[in-house]
């Protein structure tokens, strides 16, 4: 595999499970604790696709990414027989009726199985971690400019145009 391939690959799944999967599982944790269904799914149903995408970048470094509308059909597929890929599917096809603790227990088994194989990424949320995430971001965005590969941060956080 080449630099470029391997750096962007990474940098995403990095940047996803830093900031995205991260947040995602704190909204879980509170909609589970205030009673809202609704908001349990739907964070778990967000943290189940995230989660798909991570790992197929770091288990297969494939890229371009899919369109939006196709990206999770194609990471569930690829991921079928892989353990994790079940629970990312099971979060996915989750439905109203799924009990709000075994939506918890299936995302915490999954996040922490996704961070085994992305590795250790700082969680941005926490006090002690946030100082830690923006240089774990900042050296993965340096390292993408070092191989003349395009960031992964949003176009909008880094055009100059928005300053």
């Amino acid at each position: 595999m080449d630099a470029r391939r391997y750096v962007w690959c990474k940098g995403q799944a990095v940047w996803r499970t830093s900031l995205l999967i991260t947040g995602d599982f704190e909204d879980l944790r509170g909609a589970v604790a205030d009673g809202q269904a609704g908001l349990a799914r739907y964070s778990a149903r967000k943290i189940g696709q995230n989660c798909a995408i991570v790992l197929n970048l770091v288990l297969f470094y494939e890229r371009p990414l899919p369109p939006t509308r196709m990206r999770i059909s194609w990471a569930l597929d690829r991921l079928a027989d892989h353990e994790l890929g079940r629970d990312c599917a099971a979060l996915v096809r989750a439905s109203l009726d799924t009990p709000m603790d075994e939506l918890l227990e299936t995302t915490g088994r999954l996040v922490a199985g996704v961070r085994e194989v992305v590795g250790d990424v700082p969680n941005p949320i926490s006090p002690d971690g946030y100082f830690p995430a923006l240089a774990t971001a900042r050296d993965w965005l340096k390292l993408a400019e070092a191989v003349g590969e395009q960031g992964f941060l949003p176009v909008e956080w880094t055009s100059q145009e928005a300053h």
